[in-house]
């Protein structure tokens, strides 16, 4: 009988271990950590196609997020977009001559690659939402073209590209 209870128990132990387990990568899959795929050119050339990059999920509200963070969000269609933080709620854009500016001040963009002629009339951020751009300033799969997205669509901070081995990087 004492050989059946200690395997009864053995049982019951690896079983705790098991929904521990699980319930902690449930967590922080859901709430911490996350992973995402580049999906196109946008980025370039921080980032590139199919880069896969490491998304810390609490840095979810404008009190943790800054202009110039590379962000994870989710349109409609639930498609996966990582693009460029430009603008706070409240904040004015407009891109003259080539530069972004934010409330009517000149932005420091080394990794911008934007033709010197190319202008978007200024736009105001709304409440409770986000302006993003692509590094790329010619793709348009962004906040040129569709607006500026909701803060709850965003799924988090890009804080590091670790594939392919050759572009791995903290962001």
């Amino acid at each position: 009988m004492k050989t059946y209870q200690k395997i009864v128990h053995s049982v019951v132990e690896i079983l705790e271990i098991v929904i521990i387990v699980f319930a902690l990568s449930w967590l922080i899959k859901t709430d911490v950590l996350g992973f995402s795929s580049v999906s196109g050119d946008g980025m370039l050339p921080v980032l590139g196609k199919n880069n896969q990059v490491l998304v810390v999920k609490f840095f979810r509200s404008t009190t943790f997020l800054a202009r110039g963070d590379i962000v994870v969000f989710r349109d409609e269609q639930m498609n996966e977009h990582t693009e460029r933080l430009v603008g706070l709620p409240g904040d004015r854009i407009e891109i003259r001559n080539g530069f972004a500016y934010v409330n009517g001040k000149p932005t420091y963009e080394p990794y911008a690659r934007t033709p010197p002629t190319y202008q978007m009339a200024p736009v105001f951020v709304p409440k409770n939402s986000v302006f993003v751009l692509n590094d790329n300033r010619t793709v348009q799969n962004d906040s040129k073209e569709f607006g500026s997205i909701p803060i709850d669509s965003v799924q988090g901070r890009a804080v590091m590209c670790y594939w392919p081995w050759s572009k791995m990087q903290i962001l």
